[in-house]
């Protein structure tokens, strides 16, 4: 504490001892000074009014300073705070900002005179202050608890409950959004001013209902417009389940009122994790499969394959693959061995539980699986729909009948059939079949602002990227996502998904910085969205960031980002998210000087990946294993590493793959610099054709990196025979 700080706290306590005993318009300047204790500041002697006004410059600050120590000294007595965790609840966050504003109500109560001194000289303004001589700026005040006492003084607000209110504000918040720097601070001060003017002018009304009154103020006024509507429908959904819970306990009506709390939270896709508990804690309500007679049962049946679904659906964007996992078996093993649901329905919640958990597969490293899964789910999909007449289109904008539920799971099922082969190496057909998803359903949808268009959209722009289509993608994912972000919350998983994918763009062309401002703007990066909306999306952010800022040219940037990326690394397991920050972590080795070093973290994630499983992450490894080889100075053994990678494209990528073009280029570059010129012109030529594959692009699009290298290494070999294209003339300058 400062010396300043020292004489303000001490004048505090001083005031707050007169205020106590003498009316305002009695106490005089002298009588404060005179009570002033600093024993610190070198004597302890009697000081004068002149001093005090130095110090405080203004009665208004005098009793600001008064009012905040006689309540920290109030706070003090009440007993240690306990520790402030994040609420599991909306209501349980407005009743911890209600019983901290409780604590202020009793203040009030208890030192009613005191308040009454302060409320009286708030406002006064002295006769000097009124003279125009007098200074028109305010004070310099320390930053610290005391100097934003005193400044707020002078300025006739009181924030002497803005200490004790910021942080349960900051935590009460959290239980449903993510509160910006500086946001709880800025409404800990507003509350507490409104809080001092309304319990001094009521000084007779039951302190519980003036807490909840003023909580209930800073719900509506500064809540809800931070965090959105939505939770209008969370509150009224969560005071109905209770009110459930206490009247009907275990019974169906707590069931459906778990079911509204359930509803609100999957329709924002904000808090996944809390939804995926409350889906647990539904699914304990419901009848257990095979009880009840057949009709309620076969109710049951479709109320418990419909909460495993959808808690699946919540662990999986979380991150928790493995009970996910479970969820969706689970689910399948209700469709398929269960006799309550009729063959039709049967066969739908099949098809569902089996496209959930073939993404499900897809996410945890295992494509070809996944995508074997999908596909079984989609065959069943297509017979639902001829079956269910989907034939007959659905307009849009009308109420959607049994052909349109039938379609909605067809072209699903679709999209993560795209999304599986691309991520299973197939990439020319991905990106053919997200194609056709995004033409069947703006031809059905008829809007491009439609949010299921363009999640059709962003779904394409991850097939483009992975298909070596950067800039494409980047122009995709760059539209869609601005659209998608326009229409949910900041703070809901897919925009925050199209921000990372939009990172993922332009890391592959090279653009750290565009990378590292859009990371750092978006809530994706916070612990609070890695606790509460996605782990698994927060770690592959984190990851992008990591490897951003090792391209960087800031200093220190290779250490830090290797920091970032070993405090990522679980002490063991083959999660393909853990497999994927190894690699990124050998990359930024490499990339540092030190293959050695490099080539050890490879060798942890050979040892327990399997490429038949993921033939794309095996050639990453492959293709990663062969430069820390060169680095070294190894050839055979690189060689053998890229002739493994090169052998990848019977065990299911794609021929033009590219990261087997990447493999071809290395070699190439290899043989360059050491002087070899046999063999350049095929080993560039599926880099450097520009005939169109199967989806209507060549291999490398326009900008590639990649083939930009491979075009200056072919131009500067001189053994290479570059492609002609006719020349091409703009009509405005013929």
């Amino acid at each position: 504490m400062s010396a300043q700080e020292r004489r303000l706290s001490a004048i505090g306590e001083a005031a707050a001892e007169v205020l106590r005993h003498t009316d305002y318009h009695l106490v005089r300047a002298e009588d404060v000074a005179a009570a002033v204790r600093l024993s610190r500041e070198g004597h302890s002697g009697r000081r004068s009014a002149v001093w005090l006004y130095n110090e405080v410059k203004s009665r208004r600050v005098l009793v600001a300073l008064a009012l905040r120590h006689a309540f920290v000294e109030f706070a003090e007595r009440a007993g240690p705070r306990e520790r402030l965790d994040t609420p599991c609840a909306l209501v349980e966050a407005r009743d911890l900002l209600t019983q901290a504003l409780l604590l202020v109500a009793r203040f009030h109560r208890a030192e009613a005179f005191l308040t009454q001194q302060v409320q009286l000289g708030i406002g006064d303004i002295a006769t000097s202050e009124k003279r125009q001589s007098a200074p028109q700026e305010p004070p310099g005040w320390p930053d610290s608890a005391l100097g934003r006492a005193a400044s707020a003084g002078w300025s006739g607000r009181v924030v002497a409950y803005a200490d004790h209110l910021a942080p349960v504000i900051a935590a009460a918040a959290r239980a449903v959004c993510l509160p910006p720097p500086g946001w709880a601070r800025a409404c800990a001060e507003k509350l507490s001013d409104l809080a001092f003017d309304a319990l001094t002018d009521d000084p007779d009304g039951p302190v519980d209902r003036q807490a909840a009154a003023l909580g209930a103020h800073w719900y509506e006024r500064h809540l809800v417009p931070l965090a959105g509507t939505w939770i209008n429908d969370l509150d009224v959904a969560e005071r109905a389940r209770d009110v459930a819970r206490r009247s009907a306990p275990g019974t169906p009506a707590e069931a459906d009122a778990q079911a509204g709390v359930l509803r609100s939270l999957l329709d924002t896709g904000i808090l996944l994790k809390r939804a995926a508990r409350e889906a647990g804690e539904l699914s304990g309500l419901l009848p257990a499969p095979g009880a009840g007679p057949a009709p309620a049962g076969g109710a049951g049946l479709r109320s418990r394959c419909d909460v495993q679904n959808r808690r699946g659906l919540a662990l999986l964007r979380y991150g928790d693959l493995e009970a996910a996992q479970a969820g969706f078996e689970y689910s399948l093993e209700i469709a398929e061995e269960e006799k309550g649901l009729a063959p039709e329905e049967t066969a739908a919640y099949a098809a569902r539980a089996r496209h959930h958990l073939g993404e499900t597969l897809v996410e945890a490293g295992r494509p070809v699986e996944g995508r074997r899964l999908i596909e079984q789910a989609r065959t069943a999909s297509v017979e639902q729909a001829r079956a269910a007449g989907e034939d007959d289109r659905t307009g849009g904008g009308e109420e959607p009948g049994a052909a349109s539920q039938a379609w909605r799971r067809l072209t699903l099922t679709a999209q993560a059939a795209a999304l599986a082969a691309v991520r299973a190496g197939r990439v020319v057909e991905g990106l053919r079949e997200a194609e056709a998803v995004v033409t069947d359903r703006q031809a059905r949808l008829g809007d491009l602002g439609d949010i299921n268009v363009v999640a059709a959209r962003v779904s394409l722009g991850e097939a483009l990227l992975e298909a070596g289509q950067p800039i494409e993608a980047r122009h995709l994912l760059q539209e869609a996502g601005r659209q998608r972000a326009d229409l949910l919350q900041p703070t809901a998983y897919w925009p925050n998904h199209d921000i990372v994918r939009v990172a993922q763009a332009e890391l592959v062309l090279r653009d750290p910085g565009t990378v590292l401002r859009l990371l750092e703007r978006a809530p994706v990066l916070d612990d609070w969205f890695a606790a509460q909306v996605s782990f698994r999306l927060w770690a592959q952010a984190r990851v992008l960031h990591a490897r951003a800022r090792a391209l960087g040219e800031e200093r220190g940037a290779a250490v830090t980002a290797l920091g970032e990326l070993a405090a990522l690394l679980a002490p063991a397991g083959s999660d393909a998210l853990l497999l994927s920050v190894r690699r990124a972590l050998a990359e930024t080795l490499l990339g540092s000087g030190e293959p050695e070093e490099a080539l050890g973290v490879l060798r942890t994630v050979q040892a327990v990946e399997s490429g038949a499983a993921d033939p794309p992450a095996r050639a990453r490894t492959l293709l990663l294993a062969a430069r820390c080889e060169d680095a070294r100075g190894d050839d055979k053994a690189a060689s053998r590493h890229r002739a493994a990678l090169a052998g990848l494209a019977s065990a299911g990528l794609d021929p033009r793959h590219p990261l087997l073009l990447e493999g071809r280029y290395d070699e190439a570059a290899r043989r360059f610099e050491t002087g070899r010129f046999d063999g350049l012109d095929e080993l560039l030529a599926p880099l450097l054709d520009r005939e169109p594959l199967a989806h209507g692009r060549p291999a490398l699009g326009d900008g590639n990196p990649l083939l930009l290298k491979a075009v200056a290494l072919a131009d500067r070999s001189g053994a290479v025979r570059l492609p002609r294209a006719p020349r091409q003339i703009l009509w405005e300058d013929a």
